[in-house]
């Protein structure tokens, strides 16, 4: 069976866009909300995200929720299943010092992503030339450009091969949102 697609709906994918903005030069780091494969659909869906707000470690290469957050988080999670049906987190990797971003799991993300479904990781870096037009790139991610900042989005999920679990990369789909940005940016 092929791997599953990624779809992520506008408002989700503006969201992280923002919440990499606002912690730009940090990490920012959210919950994903939506829909995974079925038989009938091998396709993940993200229909929602909310960006967590208490963090600690809160640097340029790492971030952590603090635990009374992440305890409270937690226990509405398993109280109200139908309501927050939790499928991965999102986090970006910005630019810092002469590195850029990046959108690849690091070993503390791979760590990670052994108890979620799927990982969104977000490049974000400065941008010192023209805009981006947003459009799916060579890897099967998305890019883009917004405001001064260019940004990579990349979708990973842990697939089990030779007993052991390895990081796959998945395709991913945003058209509304693509749509949108390219729209406000001037393009048509």
């Amino acid at each position: 069976m092929d791997p599953p697609v990624v779809y992520i709906e506008k408002e989700p994918f503006l969201n992280m866009v923002l919440a990499s903005v606002e912690t730009f030069k940090r990490e920012c780091v959210g919950y994903i909300f939506g829909h995974k494969p079925t038989r009938e659909r091998n396709s993940f869906v993200i229909i929602s995200t909310a960006a967590i707000q208490l963090a600690k470690k809160r640097k340029n290469s790492e971030v952590e929720q603090t635990q009374l957050s992440g305890k409270s988080i937690d226990d509405c999670f398993k109280k109200y299943p139908s309501l927050f049906r939790v499928i991965g987190d999102f986090h970006s990797h910005p630019e810092w010092g002469s590195c850029k971003g990046w959108a690849l799991p690091t070993k503390r993300d791979l760590k990670n992503m052994e108890k979620e479904e799927l990982s969104v990781i977000i490049a974000i870096s400065s941008i010192n030339k023209d805009r981006i037009l947003w459009q799916s790139a060579s890897d099967g991610g998305i890019r883009g450009s917004l405001s001064k900042y260019k940004f990579h989005f990349n979708v990973f999920r842990l697939v089990k091969k030779g007993g052991k679990l390895e990081e796959e990369l998945l395709i991913v789909q945003a058209p509304a949102a693509i749509k949108a940005l390219n729209r406000a940016l001037g393009y048509k």
